[in-house]
């Protein structure tokens, strides 16, 4: 019996984008996180020294934590410089997915493989909002969830030896 090969040809919109980014870069939702429990450990921390009356940091420890939080900011900036550059790159690129029977295969133009795997082979499949990010040996990849086949969607969050993750990366 021949293989079933369907084609699906996709770009990035800008939610997909910003996603897929966090994904790529490697931050997912960390900087804000990271953010809201440092503030909160500095609170915390000068609450307790005011409530167990113990004296406040010095000026000069005070001028540390200020250098920190400095370089704290600008390394949020980078950061969203970062994520603005790699959403641009991924808004201009035009995918195709191939589907067969026994995996999938994703090109960038129509000769340049960008991922290969076996169903068989996928190890876990993180859905978030907006995108799919799928493990497997050859490494990850994103994919948009409203663009991609109803029947391959139910495929992937079918398989029942990939672990099925929810994620949010926003």
């Amino acid at each position: 019996m021949a293989e079933e090969i369907k084609q699906t040809t996709f770009s990035f919109d800008d939610d997909e984008a910003k996603a897929v980014a966090r994904c790529e870069v490697g931050t997912g939702d960390l900087p804000g996180k990271a953010t809201f429990w440092l503030v909160f450990a500095v609170l915390i921390s000068f609450g307790i020294r005011v409530v167990l009356d113990l004296p406040l940091p010095s000026v000069n420890m005070l001028g540390i934590y200020g250098a920190t939080a400095l370089l704290w900011i600008l390394f949020l900036f980078y950061i969203r410089h970062r994520l603005h550059v790699t959403e641009e790159e991924l808004k201009k690129r035009s995918l195709i997915l191939v589907e067969e029977d026994e995996g999938f295969a994703l090109y960038e133009f129509s000769t340049e493989l960008r991922y290969h795997a076996g169903y068989d082979e996928i190890t876990s499949v993180e859905k978030g909002e907006h995108i799919y990010r799928i493990s497997a040996p050859m490494g990850r990849v994103c994919l948009p969830v409203r663009k991609l086949p109803a029947g391959f969607r139910d495929r992937i969050e079918s398989l029942s030896e990939a672990k099925q993750i929810p994620r949010s990366w926003m």
